[in-house]
């Protein structure tokens, strides 16, 4: 795995990380509901879609 990939992965999952705690953050403070779920539906996109694709890619590129 080359350096770029896995600080792609590294700094998705981070931000995944950043939006799950902003969305629980926004929970605790009675935020409106479609401010927490965004945050949500957007840290699982970092968490699961980001990684999965990048690692796709990755492995296709035959390396």
């Amino acid at each position: 795995m080359n350096n770029t990939t896995m600080f792609v992965t590294m700094a998705s999952v981070m931000i995944g990380f950043i939006l799950f705690g902003s969305s629980y953050l926004a929970f605790s403070y009675r935020k409106s509901r479609v401010l927490v779920w965004s945050l949500f539906a957007l840290a699982v996109v970092f968490m699961t879609f980001v990684p999965v694709t990048v690692a796709i890619f990755f492995a296709t590129a035959g390396q």
